[in-house]
């Protein structure tokens, strides 16, 4: 199983004919570009605290996009922390719609916190992660 983090990123409509063979350590070194963060915001359903809290910007940043076409680097980064368990959860559980009520869902192993929280730190992450292969493979989490 392969997760499609480019596709949860935007894809073809975001990245045009390069999606297919895209860069991304390179793309994330350049800034990803803005579309792919509203493709992740809208996949997850995010509300603007949770964009805000996830990817460590404010309400005031996030209008600046709009006047620039790419991201800077550190939001890069954290952006595709987010699609990459996206995609997994998507690959695991076998929809979207099942994924973000999944990293929705409180739960018991991250002390109460849903994995969408939880993912807001590289280690949590990392936690979901482990999550989400154990579950491909028959183990609860």
């Amino acid at each position: 199983m392969t997760p499609n983090v480019i596709s949860v990123l935007g894809g073809p409509r975001v990245f045009g004919s390069r999606a297919a063979r895209l860069d991304l350590v390179e793309e994330v070194e350049r800034g990803l570009p803005v579309g792919a963060y509203e493709a992740v915001a809208d996949a997850l359903e995010l509300t603007p605290v949770e964009e805000d809290r996830l990817l460590q910007v404010s309400l005031r940043t996030r209008a600046r996009w709009k006047k620039r076409a790419r991201l800077d680097v550190a939001t890069s980064d954290r952006l595709v922390r987010l699609a990459r368990i996206l995609a997994l959860a998507v690959a695991v559980l076998e929809s979207r719609q099942n994924a973000v009520a999944w990293l929705r869902e409180a739960s018991p192993a991250l002390g109460g916190r849903s994995p969408l929280v939880a993912v807001a730190s590289d280690p949590g992450a990392e936690k979901v992660s482990n999550m989400l292969y154990q579950m491909e493979h028959g183990i609860y989490a």
